[in-house]
């Protein structure tokens, strides 16, 4: 299985990737994570924001392939406690598909993201840094490939 989380981002800090990094190594070799930053739109005082999000919200998809589950994250979206993602992701395990995150821009996701999403998850109702948003993913998918495997990160 191939897990991606596609994001909006202008730059990745060090303490990000080796977070992302530490995580990402812990799997077996059945599971590949692949972090993709896109380049954001860019910014100026007179911007419009709908055009912006929707222009990086096709960047995103356009990072996806047809086949892909795809996952919106999104503060509007479900919210998921720990067991309920385990049983997602072993839905997701079962599909042989692989999954695709989505994170958008500073401006937030695309409706058409969240549309095309088969979960539009939300992470919490609090605000995080765009650096940390990878991060927290890959180790809440961790925390939940390691129920499944009886694995004692968990307790």
């Amino acid at each position: 299985m191939l897990i991606n989380i596609i994001c909006i981002e202008s730059s990745r800090p060090d303490w990000a990737e080796q977070a992302f990094n530490s995580y990402q190594s812990k799997f077996n070799k059945s599971i590949n994570i692949n972090w993709k930053g896109c380049k954001p739109i860019p910014r100026n005082k007179n911007y419009n924001i709908e055009q912006t999000i929707k222009k990086e919200g096709e960047i995103l998809l356009s990072n996806t392939k047809k086949q892909d589950l795809v996952i919106s994250l999104d503060r509007e979206g479900k919210s998921l406690d720990t067991l309920k993602l385990k049983d997602n992701f072993e839905d997701w395990l079962s599909s042989s598909k692989d999954i695709s995150f989505l994170i958008g821009g500073p401006d937030g996701l695309s409706s058409d993201c969240i549309k095309q999403s088969h979960l539009s998850w939300s992470l919490s109702d609090l605000t995080f840094p765009h650096s940390i948003v990878p991060v927290i993913i890959i180790e809440q998918v961790y925390r939940a490939w390691a129920i499944t495997q009886n694995h004692p990160y968990h307790r």
